[in-house]
């Protein structure tokens, strides 16, 4: 069985060694974990986590490993998976590396045999993402182009206009990735690693459909029996916008009342509400049910019927 190689990239010091050290410490402490670190002066993962389980931390200092020392880095990575024999290796590059080439490096021939890559994620600060996008475009968009998940982090000091905005530029130039808004003090581990070890990004309905069971007893699938000569649309949304649970209601409500915004047959979705809670909601015509749930990597609302008009849509949740 091939070893997982899980990078870590991200500019510097956006995050990458907290959002390492939480994993660890809180799910990925239970396997034989690798740490190969490449940072300039960085304070590393500490003696405090290495003390829970068997982690085993080898830095490589002389340079950047996707280019002056990429030998050495091979060397390390040949050693880290035949002396101690690891369920995965974690890489913390240099926050000034190309991750296309670090993804390069641990893909090479002499390599895949025996290392695979798993989790590709980057760590974007919200609060730096423009000035870093500006002034050090070719790093900072390798970074984002290539990664399947991309955390943003201090999000919590931002904006949701901000954040919504990063998020859209985001996704023009890699509308694959994963994009985790939730501030990281709300998600678990074990969600994080969950969505990064996804093959692929899903659909925004097929998620909400298997994450989230319907909570209502209509379902889709007796109202398509009754209507099978139309045509059915869906449109999602991912948004970090907070609701307030009773605007939302009313906001669903007046879906029913008003066809500017189509014939809506479900609307459902995970959000934030106020006091920090997040809900599950399910809305069919006539009938709003919602329960607390956990926070997610993101909001999302998927509204299913037929002749939407997506512009109004989006004005009513205000996206």
């Amino acid at each position: 069985m091939k070893v997982k190689v899980d990078i870590f990239s991200g500019f510097l010091g956006a995050g990458k060694t907290t959002l390492i050290k939480k994993l660890i410490s809180e799910d990925l402490y239970k396997e034989k974990v690798i740490v190969i670190e490449n940072e300039f002066g960085e304070a590393g993962i500490d003696g405090s986590i290495l003390k829970k389980t068997n982690i085993e931390v080898k830095e490589v200092n002389a340079g950047c490993i996707c280019c002056s020392i990429s030998g050495d880095f091979k060397r390390a990575l040949k050693e880290a998976a035949y002396k101690y024999n690891p369920d995965r290796i974690i890489i913390e590059p240099s926050g000034v590396a190309k991750l296309s080439e670090v993804m390069a490096a641990c893909s090479s021939l002499e390599l895949r045999s025996f290392l695979e890559l798993n989790m590709i994620i980057t760590v974007a600060d919200v609060l730096k993402f423009e000035i870093y996008s500006r002034n050090f475009g070719e790093f900072y968009k390798n970074q984002i182009i290539n990664a399947k998940t991309i955390v943003l982090s201090r999000t919590q000091n931002a904006s949701i206009d901000k954040i919504s905005q990063i998020k859209d530029y985001i996704y023009n130039l890699n509308a694959k990735a994963v994009v985790v808004t939730t501030p990281w003090d709300k998600l678990s581990s074990k969600r994080i690693i969950e969505l990064a070890q996804s093959a692929e990004k899903m659909k925004l309905q097929e998620e909400v459909n298997l994450i989230r069971k319907p909570i209502g007893s209509t379902n889709l699938k007796t109202l398509k029996a009754h209507r099978g000569d139309e045509i059915f649309q869906t449109i999602g949304w991912e948004t970090p916008k907070k609701f307030q649970y009773k605007a939302l209601q009313d906001k669903l409500n007046k879906i029913n009342d008003c066809r500017e915004y189509g014939d809506v047959l479900r609307a459902k979705g995970i959000v934030e509400i106020e006091n920090n809670e997040w809900i599950q909601f399910d809305y069919v015509p006539g009938e709003f049910e919602a329960r607390k749930t956990t926070p997610d990597y993101s909001g999302r609302i998927c509204v299913i019927g037929v002749n939407l008009n997506k512009q109004n849509l989006n004005k009513l949740f205000g996206l």
